[in-house]
């Protein structure tokens, strides 16, 4: 794997040989009668070894949703989405277990440009999804009503659609097509054509990374702001009702009750219509009517709006997974910034361990997403233990 590795970071400073000859001159080690060293051996197996769980885990979530319904919810859809990029992005990746023992691409150059421009178009669909994922729970937060109403399957599909078509038809045109146009010789080692150049390469890392973090921090921000401020608001709400409980002040005239009390219903950002004179002159049993009145409000804007513990568990699914986002693609990111203009500070200035270690985390992602999964979902990870077990089958059958 690390010569696919160290081939695939080649700019117009070195050729190919350049930087696998530093490579391998920093690692010295023998060959054993294959052609085989130990590093390589053990590059071999931790490569097919980490795939593997990476199709695995994948494989798993996507069992989950389909043998319990339950997770089949509108803000899952997004996760199965995403669950289907990162097995994507695994079983792709297979490709490199071959590269890793015969040392160069194992297919023709024809595929190799077609293969280079769906696999980037995956992995930039996977973190573009992120991006959808924060925008939708963004609307819900803010406009919540109509958040809620405009939920259905249709709509899921369509926005989870964005993603595929965005990844695939930038990143198919970025290199496909480009290395089509001017019959680009890619070599053995599958090089891009776009790593030739700083700029260009620059582009690319922007396009995966930079550009996708940038929206999700705004959103992010915003996301937590508002809930910042409503948990504030409930909280001053819930002390002045307590002030109002004790300090209810009541006035017999003729008969006639004059009650002085302020109500306020606070769903989230929703603020039903007050009157400008909030003392109301009424018999003593209006009192009743009141508060028949706000249950009937409250019960009638849940109806139209999400659970709290949908919207828990939402928010909390999305920070797990924006997390995991974040901490697997800054490093490979950051060192190919650096590596766009001074490639020496990279190879041989970093260790080839490190150098591998890095450039294998920003993979990572697809298998940590599985886990944010499990953390963030109870029913999620039920789901997966009743999935192994013979009578958590039979019992799952009987209630699908």
């Amino acid at each position: 794997m690390l010569h696919l590795i160290m081939a695939s970071f080649n700019t117009q400073s070195y050729s190919t040989d350049i930087v696998l000859s530093d490579a391998q001159s920093t690692t010295p080690h023998s060959l054993d009668s294959s052609g085989t060293s130990p590093e390589d051996l053990r590059s071999l197996i931790f490569s097919a070894i980490f795939f593997a769980l990476i199709v695995i885990a994948n494989i798993i979530s996507l069992g989950a949703f389909m043998v319990e319904k339950r997770l089949r919810t509108y803000n899952n859809y997004f996760i199965i989405n995403l669950t289907i990029l990162d097995l994507l992005v695994g079983i792709v990746l297979g490709t490199v277990i071959e590269y890793s023992y015969i040392k160069r691409y194992p297919f023709s150059q024809n595929v190799c440009k077609i293969m280079t421009g769906i696999f980037n178009g995956i992995v930039n669909a996977s973190n573009i999804t992120v991006v959808v994922i924060c925008a939708d729970r963004h609307q819900a937060i803010y406009d919540p009503i109509n958040h809620f109403i405009s939920r259905s399957k249709r709509k899921a599909i369509i926005i989870n659609s964005l993603p595929w078509v965005i990844g695939l038809s930038f990143w198919i045109g970025y290199v496909t097509v480009w290395e089509f146009v001017v019959d680009y010789d890619n070599g053995p080692h599958c090089l891009q054509l776009y790593l030739k150049s700083p700029i260009t390469n620059v582009i690319q890392v922007v396009a995966k990374f930079f550009l996708p973090l940038a929206v999700i921090a705004v959103l992010y921000f915003r996301i937590y702001r508002k809930i910042r401020k409503t948990v504030g608001r409930r909280g001053k709400i819930k002390r002045s009702d307590g002030l109002t409980d004790i300090n209810l002040s009541t006035t017999d005239v003729s008969g006639v009750r004059v009650i002085s009390s302020s109500l306020e219903v606070s769903l989230d950002n929703i603020a039903e219509p007050r009157s400008r004179d909030d003392t109301i002159v009424s018999p003593s049993n209006d009192e009743g009517k009141i508060g028949d009145r706000s249950q009937e409000l409250s019960k009638s804007n849940s109806n139209r709006m999400e659970s709290t513990a949908e919207t828990t568990k939402a928010i909390r699914t999305l920070l797990l997974i924006v997390i995991t986002f974040v901490v697997t693609w800054i490093p490979v990111s950051v060192l190919n910034l650096i590596y766009s203009f001074e490639p020496r500070l990279v190879l041989p200035g970093l260790p080839i361990e490190a150098f591998t270690t890095i450039l294998n985390l920003q993979y990572g992602n697809s298998l940590l997403n599985p886990l944010s999964y499990a953390m963030s979902q109870p029913l999620f990870r039920e789901t997966i233990v009743r999935m192994f077990t013979c009578r958590g089958c039979r019992r799952l059958s009987r209630a699908n």
